[in-house]
């Protein structure tokens, strides 16, 4: 038969119909297409003709359109597996009609190669750019790989020679290669200077100090690699803005040149510069505002924040007409006049600067800039739909309960990204979690929002068993332990755990279980039974017994989202075992008789942190109050109150400013914490505070456990009662600058300062021991472990003091 070009004819990637004949012409308008008798596969070598038309979806004996035609050909493109792709007609429609599709294959790429890449680890590229073997050839990819490599060598200074790809066809695999990246590597460049042309109002040292472009200094610390994305940023961003701020707004970079040494492989940077004329703010205002009035407004730029170290202490000043301009404070006044309004609804709205610059009438005069803000506020959005997208195990109503963005709200950015955050602190997901999407509609000033998240693993098991030893004489045996632990429990959120220990002397047994929804309501429950022996202690002369249950009941507060109230009651049998059994003299705690606690305690909290274990703002605060015995029955009778307060503000990030970006957040924080003890507590002296290291007890860094007594400082060796150790009141109060890299770590410089005394009447808030230092903290599959390194202050004799922590701390 003929071949003819009287059916269709479809291009690649669109879809183009030739009709010569008129009853063809009929049949392609008609709405059900021309009907087709046969589908053909053309042109492919290690794809199966089935493939290719399962994948394109035209069927034999069926009406076939020009749309089905063309979404044909974009599904077999969007494969990835084609170069080119037509669809053919053959034969006259109204009788026997075929189509052929006709395919051209990309090479399947069998495995990657690096030839030649020395200075940098090709399983860095490969894994940064997820290449995967089997994967039809994608000039994207290609292209991806050849600029990061260049990008890798270039931050250490490498100058690329030359990038090739070679395909060399794999034996035995029609169509199938290895490819393989050929890298010539050129010598390492070190900057032996950095000259500027044209500058008289800075010197060369001012404007390289500007710059994260360095020369070479001494041995190691300073290598002076050139790296040309840094020295592209210093160009456009960083030194622009260091003389912006200092009023030269007309400053530009006429050139820059790197003349090289081939021999040494030294080179020298020539930056040419105009650095125009300095401006004098003149005239300020705002104009186009109608939602804010235009004092409000202008704050952000005339109020002149003052810093100490960084950090937002210190005077605020007005900015006046006279003074230098700061064209940096400009623009970071409008980014938060913009996210005002987007706080406020107004997706939107602009704010765009309009610079007048007026020149000097008089030698003694400089030239002034007047600044309007020219605003354009439009329509104000409100939220329309909240959706979450991936959830596969935990429950929608587990999630909803963390946002703070609802339908019908108007829209919020800050509180999107708190709901954001609260949702990745759960810890039920993968993190760093997509950005949500927003989608706004302009027409009807509505925006629907949608979080997309992906689970992870939660629930951890875990057993250890071992043979030998010996405890308390009594010979080696058999010893271990099984855990459980699920924080997710049914994907509702609820928590449960479980631990039981074996072995010789030593057999215990901890249960507990936690619902923050109460048979589906905002109330919180949580029970727990145990029989446990201190495994370790601070105390090196006995150990202690307990066995009981306890109950704890939650319920919000009205009206306040973060605040709860707490009702439990505990009931427990304390017994101890001192290592002398002739103690009755040495003031040993665990010489006393064993005791029964019966205790009611009540509780409120308000925790509005965004994170539960890296916090970057917001606030905790919690008070309790506990009945021990009396009226509750038992032994003793004494009541114990204990209060924490806890601040955190964010300090500045780095990073973050592309969507899907994690920045690097800083923060500082603040906590206090208090407690005391009224009443007879002589049988539960674990139920007094000790002070001193971050295992047992009050936490105070830069001290060993237990050393911070109500008579001073007592070291561990010290000839000294456990009992005497103890007090009956308590403070500590700690700061800490924090550095937040992810959701998994964390480092910080801290400073504690607390004391411990008999009584509540003696607490003295100048006289506190005092310890700082720094330390890091790591989320594990186990739990939070943190290390930290302190200095204290108000030892015998001060010095550092290394702490290994298990489990959250401040």
């Amino acid at each position: 038969m003929k071949r003819t070009l009287t059916g269709w004819v479809m291009l690649v990637g669109i879809g183009v119909a030739l009709v010569n004949a008129a009853p063809v012409s009929s049949q392609q308008s008609a709405p059900g297409g021309v009907r087709v008798d046969t589908v053909m596969v053309r042109g492919n070598q290690r794809i199966p003709e089935g493939t290719i038309r399962g994948g394109s979806g035209l069927q034999p004996r069926t009406n076939i359109s020009a749309a089905d035609v063309q979404q044909a050909i974009r599904r077999l493109m969007n494969t990835g597996s084609y170069s080119t792709v037509q669809v053919l007609g053959e034969g006259e429609p109204g009788r026997r009609f075929a189509l052929i599709i006709d395919v051209e294959e990309r090479p399947l790429i069998a495995s990657y190669g690096f030839r030649g890449l020395e200075r940098v680890n090709p399983k860095t590229v490969r894994d940064t750019l997820k290449l995967e073997d089997n994967r039809p050839l994608d000039p994207d990819v290609v292209l991806r790989t050849e600029s990061m490599i260049r990008d890798l060598l270039a931050r250490q200074g490498v100058q690329v020679q030359s990038v090739d790809t070679v395909l060399t066809p794999v034996a035995g695999r029609t169509g199938t290669y290895q490819l393989t990246f050929d890298v010539r590597e050129g010598n390492r460049l070190a900057i032996a200077d950095i000259e500027f042309r044209g500058n008289q109002a800075f010197p060369d040292a001012a404007l390289r100090s500007a710059m994260n472009t360095k020369r070479e200094g001494f041995l190691w610390l300073r290598p002076g690699r050139f790296d040309r994305e840094i020295f592209r940023i210093d160009l456009q961003k960083r030194l622009p803005d260091f003389y912006a701020e200092r009023g030269y707004i007309d400053f530009a970079v006429v050139s820059d040149t790197l003349i090289i040494d081939p021999e040494s492989g030294k080179a020298r940077l020539q930056v040419t510069v105009a650095e125009g004329p300095q401006y004098r703010l003149g005239e300020f205002t705002v104009a186009g505002n109608s939602r804010f009035p235009s004092e409000q407004l202008a704050r952000y730029f005339t109020s002149e924040s003052r810093t100490v170290l960084g950090l937002p202490f210190g005077r605020a000043g007005e900015r006046e007409r006279g003074e230098v301009f700061d064209r940096v404070a400009l623009n970071s006044a409008i980014q938060q006049v913009q996210q005002l309004y987007k706080n406020e609804g107004y997706l939107y709205a602009q704010v765009e600067p309009v610079l007048k610059r007026v020149p000097a009438t008089s030698p003694r005069e400089q030239p002034r800039v007047d600044v309007t803000w020219a605003i354009s506020e439009r329509q104000p959005f409100y939220i329309r739909n909240v959706a979450i997208v991936g959830n596969q195990t935990t429950h929608e109503s587990v999630i909803r309960d963390r946002l703070v963005v609802f339908p019908g709200d108007v829209y919020n950015e800050e509180r999107l990204i708190q709901s954001y955050q609260s949702i990745g602190a759960l810890g039920f997901f993968e993190t760093p979690m997509p950005t949500p999407d927003i989608n706004p509609d302009a027409e009807a000033g509505t925006v629907d929002i949608t979080f997309h998240i992906k689970e992870k693993q939660t629930g951890n098991i875990n057993f250890g068993t071992s043979i030998g030893g010996s405890v308390a004489g009594r010979g080696g045996g058999i010893s271990g332990f099984l855990g459980f632990t699920e924080p997710n429990l049914f994907g509702q959120g609820k928590q449960a755990s479980l631990r039981a220990e074996y072995g010789p002397g030593r057999n215990t047994f901890e249960a507990s279980y936690t619902d923050p929804a109460l048979f589906g309501s905002r109330n919180s429950g949580s029970t727990s039974l145990f029989h446990t022996s201190d495994r370790y202690s601070p105390f090196n002369d006995g150990r202690r017994v307990r066995t009981g249950a306890s109950l704890q009941l939650g319920v919000p507060l009205p009206n306040l989202r973060w605040s709860r109230a707490f009702v439990g009651y505990s009931l427990s049998r304390t017994s101890y075992r001192a290592v002398n059994e002739d103690c009755a003299d040495t003031g040993s705690i665990f010489c006393l008789p064993s005791a029964t606690a019966s205790t009611l305690s009540l509780g409120l909290s308000r925790d509005t942190r965004n994170h539960p274990l890296f916090p970057s703002g917001g606030t905790r605060h919690s008070i309790s109050t506990a009945q021990t015995g009396g009226p509750l029955g038992g032994d003793g009778n004494f009541q114990k109150a204990t209060t924490e307060m806890e601040w955190w503000i964010p300090v500045g990030q780095l990073g973050g400013g592309q969507p899907g970006q994690r920045p690097i957040r800083f923060a500082l924080g603040l906590q206090a914490r208090a407690g005391s003890i009224f009443g007879d507590a002589s049988r539960f002296p674990f139920e007094r505070f000790f002070l001193g290291g971050t295992t047992f007890g009050q936490t105070l860094r830069g001290y060993e456990e237990s050393t911070i007594t109500p008579f001073g400082y007592v070291p561990r060796n010290a000839n000294f009662a456990s009992g005497q150790r103890l007090g009956d009141a308590f403070l500590v109060v700690s700061s800490e600058y924090a550095v937040r890299i992810n959701d998994n770590l964390s480092v910080s410089l801290f400073g504690d300062a607390g004391n411990v005394w008999r009584q509540a009447r003696y607490i003295d808030p100048t006289r506190l021991y005092r310890g700082l230092g720094i330390g890091a903290t790591v989320v594990t599959p186990f739990g939070p472990i943190g290390l930290d390194y302190a200095y204290g202050f108000d030892k015998t004799q001060p010095g550092w003091q290394f702490h290994f922590k298990f489990g959250q701390g401040f």
